[in-house]
């Protein structure tokens, strides 16, 4: 199984906007433009998945819409998990991971420091290690053990431009 962690698209600052609530941040018109882009780049390198789980706060739901609509797969292989939302257990986030143990690539769209430290849990097993994973950069993780956690070794890590660098190529 292939994990990609994406971190969502740029979004608006807290504000008036969106109500002073974080969880209620859309993206901007640069952050949509943006992961278009980078979204037509992994599809450039063959990406493709199985299932995308997202974060129910709104720009990863906005992001996770995108990837879906730009890569033409269905509203039913995106699914909103709590597991994907600031803070959330990773042993949860890794709960249900596997019950989705069919899918060949599953993309977890999230948030930053939750998605680099769920990373390095799984590439170093202590969470140690730190991962930077810019707004809208994707992570792609080869598991190659689920049992008793999740292990796998970290084949590549896109930030945005080079993404977007691939879709103009």
């Amino acid at each position: 199984m292939e994990l990609y962690f994406i971190r969502h698209a740029i979004a608006q600052q807290l504000g008036r906007k969106n109500d002073f609530t974080d969880e209620k941040r859309t993206l901007t018109s640069e952050g949509r433009e943006r992961m278009r882009e980078a979204t037509r780049g992994l599809h450039r390198i063959g990406v493709e998945f199985d299932l995308v789980l997202t974060s129910p706060l709104v720009r990863a739901v906005e992001t996770a819409e995108i990837i879906t609509g730009t890569l033409g797969l269905s509203k039913k292989e995106m699914k909103q998990t709590g597991n994907l939302a600031p803070g959330a257990s990773t042993d949860e986030l890794f709960l249900e991971i596997k019950r989705h143990a069919g899918a060949e690539s599953i993309a977890l769209v999230g948030h930053q420091p939750d998605l680099g430290e769920t990373i390095s849990k799984i590439v170093q097993g202590n969470g140690g290690l730190s991962i930077e994973l810019k707004k809208g950069s994707v992570c792609c993780i080869k598991v190659i053990e689920t049992v008793p956690v999740l292990r796998g070794s970290l084949l590549w890590l896109l930030w945005p431009k080079h993404l977007r660098t691939l879709a103009k190529s």
